[in-house]
């Protein structure tokens, strides 16, 4: 499979599920909720930190989610973005580039050395994972969840 058409349905994913989420989310109770948001948004924040890492600049956090929990419409935007941006890369990305070794520290201080492909598959993995537990936080109200397949 190449990788475009792996972060095309990463990217539409996380879309259906933060439009039923917010189709919904008067339906959420408070913890529920807030959940649902910050697991989302944890896995934008890592996003964020390993494009930075490809892209040899500066991490835009110090943790792997942030103090304040963001708006569904900033979460949103957000994640809009990290999605638009790894559709691109992957679509021009050679394989050199793919091959190529990052050497980057963890927010929690420890080294890590992945090349740019094992990266891509990370935040694929990761960012499936999260979405199952956000999913799941609708199913468990009730509430109608996406179909997150990728057929």
């Amino acid at each position: 499979m190449k990788l475009i058409k792996a972060f095309q349905y990463k990217k539409w994913a996380n879309s259906e599920l933060l439009m039923l989420g917010e189709q919904q989310f008067s339906k959420l109770s408070e913890s529920d909720a807030t959940f649902f948001i910050r697991i989302l948004n944890h896995t934008t924040v890592v996003d964020s930190l390993f494009i930075s890492r490809i892209l040899d600049e500066p991490d835009k956090y110090s943790a792997d989610n942030t103090l304040e929990t963001p708006t569904l419409s900033e979460l949103r935007e957000t994640m809009e973005q990290n999605d638009s941006w790894l559709v691109s890369f992957t679509e021009s990305a050679s394989p050199e580039e793919l091959n190529r070794v990052v050497i980057f520290k963890f927010v929690d201080g420890d080294f890590g050395q992945l090349t740019v492909e094992e990266i891509l598959i990370h935040l694929m993995t990761h960012g499936s994972n999260h979405r199952g537990m956000a999913s799941r936080v609708l199913a468990e109200n009730d509430l109608e969840r996406p179909k997150d397949t990728f057929t």
